[in-house]
């Protein structure tokens, strides 16, 4: 096995420079509560001429979004640069993340924070496919190149010390300096694109080897996502029942086998995973937000009875559901 790169001179100063840059601007508060539907789809408002968006987010409130409420998807592109340590799970990947790291965030994928420190204030960056592929064109398609023609089995972040980094945080720092600074400037949208689509590129030198698949076509991607808001607003209507994953099936119009595989490519979970992480996250609410009773806890999320319920809560949150209520009740 290749031991990691060491981290250059070039890499540190690189590094620095932009976390520097970034700790100087203002953070926008942010929260996921209340945001998210109930498929765990979070919506975004973007402008209309340029559809990017380019957040310093601060998390006032992190203790109540992590875990039970953060895990969500959405169906535009993402990543974010870490400027503190943490951990991240997206799809099926779950790994740490130190400042100076590159998250890259995969439409349709359901991710969030598992840990992170207070204080953690990442530079993210969303954008909608048509401001780098305009009109569908396939040929532009290349600079979505990291996460539409990155391999499964590479984890969808890029260590500060890795080969290609520096260019990144280079490109990094243009792109935020034109975000922060040229508010009123009659060339921001192009200088934006500009110093986006250079970002890209260096992302897609970074992750990519040689040789890749076939990466989605924007069709194919638009019927995945239709299917999928169909299959999740299915389920989040019905959690509280008792719902099998053929009954689901048969809705989507697939076989089990076949729906089994596409939920699976598609999120990055398990259909059975992801129903009882839903239910333990609606279980989660009741009891910071309601007086009822954990075994009407248990009985309004689907579980099959309390101590079901209470032996999965345990060992997802460590604490039992009334440890959980005392700690966490709403005031």
């Amino acid at each position: 096995m290749l031991a990691p790169p060491r981290m250059t001179s070039t890499t540190n100063t690189r590094k620095l420079e932009l976390l520097s840059y970034l700790h100087a601007q203002e953070h926008e508060d942010f929260t996921v509560r209340g945001r998210t539907y109930d498929r765990r789809y979070l919506p975004r408002e973007f402008p209309t001429d340029f559809p990017v968006i380019i957040s310093l987010q601060a998390y006032p409130g992190y203790r109540r979004m992590i875990g039970e409420q953060w895990m969500h998807w959405h169906d535009y592109y993402e990543f974010w640069l870490a400027t503190g340590p943490g951990r991240y799970r997206s799809g099926n990947h779950q790994f740490s993340f130190a400042p100076g790291d590159v998250v890259l965030v995969d439409p349709l994928k359901l991710h969030g924070v598992v840990r992170m420190e207070p204080t953690h204030a990442p530079l993210v960056i969303f954008f909608r496919a048509e401001a780098i592929v305009p009109h569908g064109s396939e040929v532009d398609r290349g600079f979505l190149a990291a996460w539409d023609l990155r391999p499964e089995k590479v984890v969808p972040r890029l260590e500060a010390n890795a080969a290609g980094a520096a260019e990144v945080h280079a490109a990094l720092l243009r792109l935020a300096q034109v975000w922060f600074e040229n508010a009123r400037s009659e060339d921001r949208t192009v200088d934006l694109k500009f110093h986006l689509l250079e970002t890209l590129v260096e992302l897609r030198r970074a992750f990519l080897p040689r040789g890749h698949a076939t990466p989605d076509t924007m069709v194919r991607r638009a019927e995945r996502l239709a299917r999928l808001n169909r299959i999740l607003e299915y389920v989040g209507s019905r959690y509280h029942e008792a719902v099998r994953q053929p009954e689901v099936a048969r809705f989507a119009g697939m076989s089990t086998s076949r729906f089994r595989a596409f939920f699976k490519e598609t999120t990055g979970w398990g259909f059975s995973d992801y129903l009882r992480d839903l239910r333990l996250e609606r279980a989660a609410r009741l009891l910071r937000e309601t007086t009822a009773s954990v075994a009407e806890v248990a009985s309004q999320t689907g579980f099959a009875d309390q101590s079901h319920m209470q032996r999965l809560f345990k060992a997802k949150h460590a604490v039992s559901p009334l440890a959980y209520r005392k700690t966490h009740q709403q005031p």
